[in-house]
């Protein structure tokens, strides 16, 4: 008995001094992660759509080597530091995606495995294998709905890595509610914000052409409001493709142009900002920025802004104008700091004068050739903006 508990006693005895031999040279032993194989595979909610709202966090660092052969061909050889994920089909087509990957390492790559109906993974082999993927996204097609698959990730080199990323399976969703003009959102209560995707929108009768937006562009998703006479500011951030703002007013089919920004490409963010009417309804289309094809649109933020009628910020940079009204069809301006541009808008609008200028301190804005009425003057002085009502008789 007392030679059991000597021995006990020196394996706790030896057990605490590497312990603490490791800690006094700054050493820490860090776990594998939870789904460092495939039977601890981390199980994945399945989106709907594309926008990603549910995801796993996940990493490669302290994850070792699997059993389950590499499935990648060509040089991706490397799979000595992969954790494991899963997911039961819904549809026959997924997107899997890596979303914020940072770390040592950022170029991880994915494969997938088909595992059947009975989820077993301890069977796998490289002829389960659906896909593999170095890009951070992914698009499977012909999958069998209620099939489990098992998402292997690693960084592919033979070094180990501290990379942190999360992980979503995403599905093509239904044509958007407001994939056609007289089912457009309405929005009533601002800021208006709204995470959308736009992944499957039709063109429906076709392209959207409409005189003075730039050109025609594919009939996207809709969106529309009443002006009440403030500024209205849109912001468009789309995820992997190039987005079109276009506005309208008039009716479905029957439009007039307002404004229109496509001044970016893939991933940029498009803002367009026009001065609404009270009681003018205005259509807005978000679209990808062609006339010739039906390129698809994709996931994306939109936020509609308003702002009031106001040129107190250009009061404090010394701005001033005169005459209001306007008899002789020109309208002087001064500043004590730079007008960087002036933009003229219709009773219902409409931009009918744009000028950009550069270290201009006073300026004399012809309307001559503007019909009688009312406008919206919008200036821009230093680092501030403005706007202010003047009457053209």
């Amino acid at each position: 008995m007392k030679e059991k508990i000597t021995l006990t006693f020196l394996l706790f005895f030896a057990l605490f001094s590497i312990t603490a031999n490791a800690e006094n040279k700054g050493e820490n032993f860090i776990a594998p992660p939870a789904n460092d194989d495939c039977a601890n595979a981390t199980t994945l909610t399945v989106n709907s759509d594309f926008l990603c709202t549910a995801t796993a966090s996940g990493t490669v660092a302290e994850a070792t080597a699997s059993s389950t052969v590499n499935a990648c061909p060509g040089s991706a050889t490397n799979a000595n530091n992969d954790v494991w994920f899963k997911f039961v089909a819904t549809s026959n087509e997924h997107r899997i995606e890596l979303l914020n990957v940072t770390g040592s390492q950022t170029n991880l790559y994915h494969s997938v495995f088909d595992a059947g109906a009975t989820g077993d993974c301890s069977t796998l082999t490289a002829g389960d294998a659906v896909f593999c993927s170095d890009p951070n996204t992914s698009n499977l097609t012909a999958l069998t709905i209620g099939n489990m698959y098992y998402i292997r990730v690693f960084a592919n080199d033979t070094g180990t890595h501290d990379t942190t990323f999360d992980i979503c399976v995403g599905t093509t969703p239904l044509p958007p509610a407001n994939d056609d003009c007289v089912d457009a959102v309405i929005a009533s209560s601002f800021p208006f914000n709204l995470a959308v995707d736009a992944s499957t929108a039709t063109n429906n009768g076709g392209f959207v052409d409409v005189a003075g937006c730039g050109g025609a562009m594919n009939d996207g998703v809709w969106y529309e409001m009443v002006g009440d006479g403030s500024n209205v500011t849109i912001t468009v951030n789309p995820s992997g493709w190039d987005a079109k703002i276009a506005v309208y007013s008039g009716s479905c089919g029957t439009f007039t142009c307002i404004a229109e920004s496509n001044t970016g490409t893939v991933g940029d963010v498009e803002t367009e900002t026009f001065t609404s009417t009270a009681g003018v309804t205005y259509y807005i289309n978000i679209g990808h920025p062609s006339g010739a094809s039906d390129f698809a649109e994709g996931p994306f933020n939109i936020e509609i802004s308003l702002s009031g009628l106001s040129i107190e910020d250009l009061v404090s940079k010394g701005f001033s104008y005169f005459p209001n009204p306007i008899r002789g069809g020109e309208l002087k301006m001064n500043a004590k700091e730079n007008i960087k541009s002036v933009n003229v808008y219709n009773m219902i609008g409409q931009e009918v004068k744009r000028i950009v200028l550069s270290n201009v301190f006073s300026y004399k804005l012809d309307m001559s050739d503007l019909s009688d009425g009312v406008y919206f003057i919008r200036a821009e002085v230093g680092d501030s903006t403005g706007t202010f009502k003047v009457i053209k008789k």
